[in-house]
């Protein structure tokens, strides 16, 4: 069942630019489940589009903290 979470970023690393943007896309991309990611440095927004079955919130939050990106769900 695919399902939809905003992330915003909360922490001192902060979404800058479209490079930023681009760096989290292809963070999130490759993950097993993942089907979309759209990050948006202008409202520090990150929407990923995900199984649920096969990959859980927590851990994309969990891999967006391993490269500094402090987040909370939104949505």
């Amino acid at each position: 069942m695919f399902k939809s979470v905003t992330f915003e970023v909360i922490g001192d690393q902060r979404l800058n630019c479209e490079k930023c943007e681009q760096r989290v896309a292809r963070l999130l991309t490759p993950v097993q489940g993942v089907r979309q990611v759209r990050a948006q440095a202008l409202d520090q927004r990150i929407e990923v589009l995900f199984d649920t079955v096969v990959v859980e919130a927590a851990a994309l939050a969990e891999r967006l903290g391993e490269v500094g990106y402090q987040t909370r769900v939104v949505s």
